[in-house]
């Protein structure tokens, strides 16, 4: 456990922290490959435990808030883009490539936000500008996410970039 969190806090950062690194691999890394498919179901259960001590976490505001939302909606994210590659419907690429990506760059955004909030010289003195600087980091990291998975599209497999382009 990480002194001063509580179980599920430490299982969070740590699940967080690997999630960071194994989806970063994927996102950088050779599609397709079996090392690719074998970082990848490590970065959906990490995603997995992280979202669900996410959900199970209520000690900072004591009910349901939007950060559990969040967690809920980085979970369908999680859990539609691993459905892709299972059920194999027509345009399961192109949507395993968005949902994972989308799940990814909602991770970073979150990783950014939580550090300007717990690094004591970056932090925000006040929770006005708290929730400012999260906003900021999720469209910030909604835009650089698009354009991201744009550019990274042309690193896919030929039969993944035709699956992108509806053929």
């Amino acid at each position: 456990m990480i002194p001063g969190h509580s179980l599920i806090g430490s299982v969070h950062i740590l699940d967080a922290i690997a999630a960071l690194g194994l989806g970063g691999y994927v996102v950088l890394a050779r599609k397709g490959t079996p090392l690719h498919r074998l970082v990848g179901l490590a970065y959906v259960f990490s995603m997995l435990l992280v979202n669900i001590s996410a959900l199970a976490d209520y000690k900072m505001t004591g009910h349901f808030g939007p950060f559990h939302a969040a967690a809920l909606f980085s979970l369908v994210c999680v859990l539609l883009g691993l459905a892709a590659p299972i059920l194999r419907r027509p345009g399961w690429l192109k949507t395993h490539y968005r949902w994972m990506g989308w799940s990814y760059f909602g991770l970073l955004a979150a990783a950014f936000a939580e550090t300007m909030v717990r690094v004591p010289y970056l932090r925000p003195r006040t929770i006005p500008v708290a929730f400012a600087v999260a906003i900021g980091a999720s469209v910030m990291f909604s835009l650089l996410g698009g354009v991201f998975m744009r550019r990274l599209g042309r690193s896919l497999p030929p039969s993944a970039r035709a699956a992108r382009q509806g053929v």
